[in-house]
């Protein structure tokens, strides 16, 4: 077995007749590929910064396209196409979404079955994640205009009880210990959230 493993990577005889037009072993192959290849690529293979650019750009041109094309039509599409977020934005809405869910995920699958323990660190991840995924709303839609948002009439309640359900959970979490309290406070933020 060990005598097959070898002669396949090293490029030996393993059944009687080898054609000698192949290349001489996997390794080989392998290393040919790998020296072929943009030493200047990144590690990942992926550039999510042109990624995002080159989707911003498609997005502006189509927007672009559409417009020119439905300028005659009453209504307000000119206005609609001027607040497409820019590529910049859009990663930076993406990462704090994405780091958000990531905290609430390690909140409820790490820190809830221990919330009796530590009741701090289940309501810091929780309050945490609740956190970057109201901050990639303001990233996505410019801060102005989403504290215009949520402090409009008859937001303005939502909010206030949002801010006070996260306070809440780090008070009764990080100071009074309380897992009843912890939970009972998470809950309600994560209501006001949603």
């Amino acid at each position: 077995m060990k005598k097959t493993a070898q002669s396949w990577f090293l490029g030996g005889p393993s059944s009687g007749g080898l054609d000698k037009q192949k290349s001489a072993s996997l390794l080989a192959d392998w290393n040919a590929y790998a020296s072929s290849q943009d030493p200047d690529a990144s590690a990942i293979g992926f550039d999510i910064e042109s990624a995002m650019r080159t989707t911003g750009d498609k997005v502006s041109g189509t927007f672009n396209v559409v417009s020119k094309g439905v300028r005659g039509l009453p209504g307000s599409f000119q206005s609609a196409s001027r607040n497409v977020p820019s590529a910049k934005s859009l990663m930076y809405f993406g990462v704090l979404l994405a780091s958000g869910v990531f905290f609430i995920f390690i909140a409820f699958t790490m820190f809830l079955p221990v919330i009796v323990l530590v009741p701090q660190k289940f309501g810091i991840c929780f309050t945490i994640g609740c956190a970057l995924i109201v901050g990639s709303f303001f990233a996505l839609k410019g801060p102005r205009y989403q504290l215009v948002h949520m402090s409009s009439r008859e937001r303005l309640p939502f909010t206030l009880g949002f801010v006070g359900s996260m306070v809440g959970t780090i008070y009764v979490s990080m100071w009074l210990h309380s897992y009843v309290l912890s939970v009972l406070f998470s809950l309600l933020q994560e209501d006001l959230l949603a």
